[in-house]
């Protein structure tokens, strides 16, 4: 399996063949594209919905150290997941091989909680915008890292807002300064240089011996429940987790099937031949339309 070699413009010349669907699909008037590019997006909203975890749309989130009493994690660059799927938590420092596992349930929503109960069982995405927070724990406080720990160190937050009301994820280890961390402003590389529009995402900010990256507040992160007990009663764990990663849109004929790959093309093809009965003029046609999609995503469901 690779990157498709197959193009929306393939599909529409493809399906054109078919006699009762030629009409919907002929070019007229300023609306050349349409319904083909209509009938593309409606074809992978139901390809990537959460009934379908195809192997080749997986991905593997940057794994992250649970941290005492810390229930949400915000992300730096995660933008993509469309449901998560799967995953667990790893005693990675543990002497035993392979190290202790434990699954985690993936849910939908979370509630916010203040009590730790045992070890997060749960976890959900949320963009980080509605992730808690927590705050600059004071100067001269070390950050400790879990790796080599044999119970988790009890950290701070390792994310806080600023006084700006920036999303800071600390991404090194260390000692803080004296004074909070704060975001410098922009500042042009030359004539010409303009601020970019979702300055100061990315910008990293030097704390004492830490270091702290600006999130996108529209990054998505990680809540788990119950929140981790405090460090001195407990293990050190890594979260690794598996989601599906949220299918492009097309907005135009050219483009490839990605991240289908072509020996998976065959279903789009057969969406594509049910959808575009939808949008026929002829009634005898259109009627065609629930069965056949009912029977696409019936062995859809056989394939995945």
């Amino acid at each position: 399996m690779g990157n498709s070699t197959i193009t929306v413009q393939d599909m529409v010349d493809d399906v054109s063949t078919i006699g009762d669907l030629n009409p919907v699909l002929a070019t007229t008037g300023g609306f050349a594209n349409r319904p083909a590019l209509t009938i593309a997006n409606d074809i992978f909203g139901q390809m990537f919905s959460e009934r379908f975890p195809w192997k080749w749309n997986r991905m593997k989130l940057p794994p992250f150290f649970l941290v005492s009493s810390q229930q949400d994690y915000a992300s730096l660059n995660i933008r993509n997941i469309s449901w998560l799927e799967n995953g667990g938590r790893v005693q990675l420092n543990s002497t035993q091989v392979p190290p202790p596992y434990w699954p985690m349930i993936i849910v939908r929503d979370l509630a916010i909680s203040r009590v730790a109960a045992g070890w997060p069982t749960h976890a959900c995405w949320f963009p980080n915008d509605q992730l808690e927070q927590g705050t600059w724990p004071g100067a001269n406080v070390t950050y400790t890292n879990p790796t080599g720990q044999a119970q988790t160190p009890t950290n701070p937050w390792t994310n806080i807002l600023d006084a700006a009301g920036n999303i800071l994820v600390l991404t090194k280890w260390g000692t803080t300064g004296a004074t909070a961390p704060v975001v410098p402003p922009f500042t042009p590389a030359g004539p010409g240089d303009e601020q970019p529009a979702n300055y100061p995402v990315g910008v990293v900010v030097t704390d004492g011996t830490c270091e702290w990256t600006v999130a996108d507040p529209q990054a998505q992160g990680i809540r788990v429940f119950p929140p981790p007990p405090n460090g001195s009663q407990a293990n050190s764990w890594l979260v690794r987790l598996f989601a599906q990663k949220t299918p492009p849109r097309f907005t135009n004929l050219q483009q490839t099937l990605d991240p289908v790959p072509d020996d998976y093309s065959q279903w789009f093809r057969d969406g594509f031949v049910a959808y575009a009965h939808r949008y026929s003029a002829v009634p005898t046609v259109k009627a065609k339309f629930e069965q056949l999609k009912a029977d696409w995503i019936a062995a859809m469901e056989q394939a995945a």
